[in-house]
């Protein structure tokens, strides 16, 4: 049985420019090892970040670069773009994957007040 060497877009792959940017901006949270609350966030990120690619069933076709210079002012950028992610769904599985995504920020948010 041959294997698919190229991809397609029903194979999971999303190339929205705001899908794109939302993980690319949650990857550099992640990555953001000179902030001390990213300790404290990451595992909340992580666990957004599984939520918004579907456990692998939908993933970027690419990553952006993105500086992070402010931690919480990425995070509530990172809130709203979730925010208008959902508002522009047009799918229901879509739409709950970011709400459960946006509960994992508002969660990392805590951790970090605290």
């Amino acid at each position: 049985m041959p294997i698919a060497t190229t991809y397609n877009e029903r194979e999971g792959y999303d190339s929205s420019p705001d899908f794109v940017y939302v993980i690319s901006l949650i990857a550099a949270l992640i990555g953001a090892t000179g902030h001390p609350e990213q300790r404290r966030a990451a595992p909340f990120l992580g666990m957004a970040e599984a939520e918004l690619v579907d456990f692998g069933q939908r993933r970027p076709t690419h990553y952006v670069a993105i500086q992070i210079d402010d931690f919480r002012a990425s995070l509530a950028e990172l809130e709203d773009r979730m925010t208008a992610l959902m508002t522009d769904s047009q799918i229901l599985q879509h739409t709950l994957r970011i709400d459960s995504a946006l509960r994992f920020l508002h969660r990392a948010t805590s951790a970090i007040a605290a």
